[in-house]
């Protein structure tokens, strides 16, 4: 795991960037000028875009580039280390995206059954289209984590859909949330 990176640049100067915490902090040095700055990861799309000989972090807002990067500066496996070190720091500090917590959850298939009756009623199927296949192979195959692994990606894809499906399926916020809060309870009542 590549926490550190230091790129030069013949013209550009160097770049030092170093992920502490929840954030980016770099420091840019260029014939002109110094400059340090700092970036919280959750505001970060952890897909980033490549220009030219740039790597760019951008804003999930306004998709502005917050973070760029020498492309395979220093060397191709230490950039693509670092890279990938950062996209899964900024996919962990994302609060707002659902995920499968590591204790799991006992899946109710007449919670998932429920959940997909009333999304087929109250919100437009085709918005949210591979959420309800997701669901529906987790109800074919409840056990299996790569089947609620897919649904909370499905569910993570939305963009604006998401409330409406967790105000007819709240269901579905309890998979991802119900783990944890049952092992709290658990753990209180010991």
């Amino acid at each position: 795991m590549t926490t550190r990176l230091t790129q030069t640049h013949a013209i550009k100067g160097s770049r030092e960037f170093e992920l502490v915490d929840d954030e980016v902090q770099y420091v840019i040095k260029s014939p002109l000028r110094m400059e340090s700055l700092s970036v919280v990861l959750n505001v970060l799309d952890p897909e980033p875009v490549i220009t030219g000989s740039t790597l760019s972090f951008v804003s999930r807002v306004n998709r502005e580039p917050l973070v760029e990067l020498f492309l395979d500066k220093p060397d191709r496996e230490t950039f693509h280390q670092f890279i990938s070190t950062m996209q899964r720091r900024i996919i962990e500090e994302d609060f707002g995206r659902l995920r499968v917590r590591e204790k799991g959850v006992d899946v109710n298939v007449d919670g998932i059954t429920e959940s997909i009756d009333m999304l087929l009623k109250y919100v437009d199927p085709q918005e949210i289209e591979g959420l309800l296949a997701a669901l529906r192979e987790l109800r074919l195959n409840p056990d299996n984590p790569q089947c609620l692994k897919r649904v909370a990606e499905a569910f993570n894809e939305l963009g604006f859909a998401q409330g409406q499906v967790l105000v007819y399926a709240p269901y579905i916020n309890f998979l991802f949330a119900g783990s944890d809060v049952e092992s709290d309870l658990a753990d209180k009542k010991k």
